[in-house]
């Protein structure tokens, strides 16, 4: 008679290690000294993420002015340069909007 024998991958045994690390606290992690509280400027930090998420609102904000306005842009153009309009110009757009985006986020960190 066979008898059944789990197989498992290394990467799955320290998969699972890592979880049950997650679990305990940061401090008592091996190898990790624990944090201290004076280290982290918590108003600092509040204000970073306030200006993240406002050039995140913003960059959204933008991304659909250009749809909307790259939707009326193919309206008014004829027949296929419309539909060229709207089948290679949201992508440059989206590149820019996106380097733009991760351009300013790094001035955030920076300044943070």
């Amino acid at each position: 008679m066979n008898q059944r024998v789990r197989v498992t991958s290394p990467q799955t045994r320290l998969a699972l290690r890592r979880r049950t690390d997650a679990m305990r606290p940061i401090s008592r992690r091996a190898g990790r000294p624990p944090i201290a509280s004076t280290a982290i400027d918590m108003a600092a930090a509040e204000r970073a993420l306030r200006r993240q998420r406002r050039l995140a609102v913003l960059t959204v904000l933008l991304l659909a002015a250009a749809l909307i306005a790259l939707l009326i842009a193919a309206d008014l153009a004829s027949g296929r340069l419309g539909w060229a309009l709207l089948f290679f110009a949201p992508y440059p757009l989206l590149v820019l909007l996106a380097a733009a985006h991760v351009r300013r986020a790094e001035r955030v960190e920076a300044d943070s």
